[in-house]
């Protein structure tokens, strides 16, 4: 199994082409949905949502991303990535 900072640097990458999917949101936000991005890091089921839900809480803690859980169960989460990390995407794939 992979490791929490591993997964946490896919769900970034992930998180990224995301952002640039939907048109690069000035915000830098997107709508998370924790069960599609555990199937999207092909991680199995309810072990698979844990890692997700750590390695959200990875990137937080190192500032790369800010999350906010919407009220009731089974809410998407919205990610906000940093400034950072979308200037890297930008020069990286193009303004």
């Amino acid at each position: 199994m992979a490791g929490v900072w591993e997964i946490a640097e896919r769900l970034e990458m992930l998180l990224v082409l995301q952002w640039l999917d939907e048109e690069r949101p000035a915000d830098g936000g997107v709508m998370v949905s924790i069960a599609t991005a555990a199937d999207e890091l092909d991680l199995d089921s309810d072990e698979g949502l844990l890692l997700v839900m750590g390695a959200l809480s990875t990137l937080e803690e190192s500032r790369r991303i800010e999350v906010r859980w919407p009220r009731g169960p089974g809410a998407d989460a919205h990610v906000r990535l940093a400034d950072g990390i979308r200037s890297d995407a930008l020069r990286l794939f193009g303004a």
